[in-house]
């Protein structure tokens, strides 16, 4: 990626957030046009200076007219905005969705679980989410092995196998661009891994009506840490 196009990323992350805080007179920038976000640079750089998440405004949640994700990177700081490119369901439960950014970078949920990424660095290859997948689409607490295959950043991978628990903490109202949404927030813990000392934490808000993740904080690989999730428009 060119110094030009990075310039013009962080310009138009400027234009966003200054766009959060205009008054009702003054035009804002339509969500459509800060797909220019690239996922792959803010996780990329890791010497970057923590940039700040950009806030959607309820005008520019209204002008999208496609499925948007709003990806926060909790170590590089920033926001994407991810398109839904494809969607399927095959014999494993939990609907497959890919997001995908301007460049290419990608996020597989299945049910609203993470469980694969490619063109972030270090991407997690598939993810075996079973009983997380069954426990969010019940709304309810369980327990079970999840297993994450990890890219080492060059032609070798690494298997990370832990065991998990799945928690209901009760329900719970949250706000995603001034909306209210009544949900049921899950908590997976999750310990072992190679050398048994990997813990992971995931955490998913459920819409009750719907049962779709609106709203989710999860582990994206050990380069990469833990992305927020949230689900602006289905």
């Amino acid at each position: 990626m060119t110094q030009k196009m990075r310039s013009l990323l962080v310009g138009f992350a400027a234009i966003v957030i200054l766009a959060g805080c205009s008054s009702e007179n003054q035009k804002e920038t339509p969500l459509r046009d800060v797909f220019a976000g690239s996922l792959k640079e803010a996780v990329g750089d890791r010497n970057a200076e923590l940039r700040p998440v950009v806030t959607v405004t309820p005008k520019m949640l209204a002008e999208t007219k496609i499925a948007a994700l709003q990806v926060n990177p909790e170590k590089a700081g920033g926001s994407d905005f991810l398109r839904r490119v494809a969607q399927r369901r095959d014999s494993v439960p939990g609907v497959v969705e890919i997001w995908s950014s301007s460049d290419r970078a990608q996020v597989f949920l299945r049910g609203g679980v993470l469980v694969g990424t490619r063109g972030v660095g270090t991407d997690i290859i598939s993810s075996n989410a079973g009983a997380t997948v069954n426990a969010i689409a019940r709304r309810g607490s369980g327990a079970g092995q999840r297993s994450y295959v990890v890219s080492n950043g060059d032609n070798s991978t690494t298997e990370i196998v832990l065991n998990c628990q799945i928690d209901n903490l009760g329900t719970e109202e949250i706000i995603i661009v001034n909306q209210s949404f009544t949900t049921s927030h899950l908590r997976e813990t999750c310990t072992g891994g190679p050398t048994g000392d990997t813990n992971i934490i995931n955490q998913y808000w459920v819409q009750n009506s719907s049962g779709l993740v609106k709203k989710s904080r999860q582990w994206a690989g050990p380069a990469s840490g833990y992305f927020e999730l949230i689900l602006l428009k289905n």
